[in-house]
């Protein structure tokens, strides 16, 4: 998909976390617009939904208190995080430790995980105070707080494995953000971040429809791999590797099931997205990218 003019100086207000390029409007609908920087080759949500740092707690706090609660997300049965696939790709992943911290640990889901999987002491930190209240009445036992590891019991040095799951394509600046993680890490540290791929199939095929994981009410910068690799390593990161998770593939069963139950609509709008998820198998491009680096120099 090519970029196909400069974006409008309106678009400017909140330039690219590389500084080192312009805006291209890559597509702009009635209600959004997704812009390409000519530096990084990373995207953002035109206009942003946050425009500084200062009103995420309060922005995300109300966005969840809407939202609510779906039977799906109140289920830690049902959500498994995409941070599992990861370690089933990276060998060097620890599969249970002493110390680890979910930051945007949201529901709290991956703390009980990663609790129930081993590590002895689980950290999560969240700036929504809506979930992090949801979550504190669902794992009434475990370490969650709001706001940043900063404000929490965490250490500097003291973690063995930090994850940031579909966390900083909401962060208006991620850069500085990531550099202040960095010293939670102990030498061995690994750190893992997972965010919608903008290299998929899914984009690919899907473009401005591919609006779940485009998410403009939510999501400013989004990533392509070469773009979050410069990102961690501006941040002060080694990254390890980079790679992509697909979809499960939705079963027929599942499509016949919506059909019948006459859900044609929402059956046409899943193969559309089933057919970006057989484009990204084709090219080895899941719709989540993932990055796993060290604490660096």
């Amino acid at each position: 998909m090519s970029a196909i003019s400069v974006a409008p100086a309106t678009a400017q207000a909140l330039a690219c976390w590389c500084h080192q390029g312009e805006w291209l409007t890559e597509f702009r609908t009635k209600s959004f617009g997704l812009l390409r920087c000519s530096g990084c080759g990373g995207y953002r949500i035109d206009p942003a939904p946050l425009q500084t740092p200062e009103t995420s707690e309060e922005f995300y706090t109300e966005y969840y208190a809407r939202e609510g609660v779906s039977e799906l997300v109140a289920s830690a049965e049902l959500e498994r995080s995409a941070y599992w696939s990861v370690v089933k790709q990276v060998p060097c992943l620890p599969q249970a430790g002493r110390r680890v911290a979910d930051v945007g640990c949201g529901d709290a889901h991956l703390c009980a995980q990663l609790r129930d999987a081993g590590w002895q002491s689980v950290i999560g930190v969240d700036v929504s105070r809506t979930r992090i209240e949801r979550a504190k009445k669902r794992y009434p036992d475990s370490d969650l707080f709001l706001g940043t590891l900063d404000e929490s019991i965490c250490q500097p040095g003291s973690l063995d494995l930090m994850v940031m799951d579909s966390v900083v394509e909401h962060l208006v600046n991620p850069e500085e953000v990531l550099a202040g993680l960095r010293k939670f890490l102990s030498v061995e540290g690994h750190f893992v971040a997972l965010t919608p791929n903008m290299d998929s199939g899914h984009f690919a095929f899907l473009g401005k429809r591919w609006t779940g994981m485009l998410a403009p009410h939510a999501h400013i910068y989004l990533f392509t791999a070469n773009s979050l690799r410069r990102l961690l390593e501006h941040a002060g990161f080694s990254v390890v590797t980079t790679g992509s998770i697909h979809a499960a593939p939705y079963l027929p069963s599942q499509f016949l099931k919506r059909i019948a139950s006459g859900d044609v609509k929402g059956a046409i709008w899943r193969a559309h997205q089933e057919i970006g998820g057989w484009y990204g198998r084709l090219i080895g491009q899941g719709p989540m990218l993932y990055a796993v680096a060290r604490r660096g120099h």
